[in-house]
């Protein structure tokens, strides 16, 4: 049995040369066969997820530095750490008296809801009410202490 191998080296002699052109060029020729063996949109964000991890790194840098220059600056100034503080505390009373507010006019609503329905149904829909009311107040209170 006799195997034609002139076929055979010629395929692989076109290989070669392909190969061998593919590779000039400062390796982008070794990019491209890189990003051509796999799934080339798999590759591409794998390239950009680098890059989008060095870019947010960086604003966390900035931001970081940022952060200890106004805080530098606030601590130089006893008079405007005191203005920031007093602010502070005064916005959060009035968040807490919105809140407060709130959860009266719910409070009346409700008690409204309750009067126009049905005597036989208030008492059943008001005890809803309460273990929905006490359930989510629950949860709340868990989160903020």
């Amino acid at each position: 049995m006799q195997v034609d191998y002139s076929m055979n080296f010629s395929k692989l002699g076109d290989c070669l040369h392909r190969r061998i052109e593919t590779s000039r060029g400062f390796g982008i020729g070794m990019a491209i066969e890189r990003l051509l063996t796999g799934s080339i949109r798999e590759r591409v964000q794998d390239l950009m997820s680098t890059e989008d991890l060095i870019v947010e790194s960086f604003k966390d840098i900035v931001k970081d530095e940022l952060k200890a220059h106004i805080r530098n600056k606030i601590e130089e100034d006893p008079d405007l750490h005191a203005e920031i503080k007093e602010a502070v505390t005064y916005y959060f009373h009035q968040k807490a008296r919105t809140v407060y507010a709130e959860l009266k006019a719910t409070r009346a609503a409700t008690r409204l809801g309750l009067r126009l329905l049905p005597d036989e149904l208030q008492g059943e829909v008001g005890e809803a009410l309460i273990g929905l009311f006490e359930k989510e107040l629950g949860t709340l209170l868990d989160k903020a202490l």
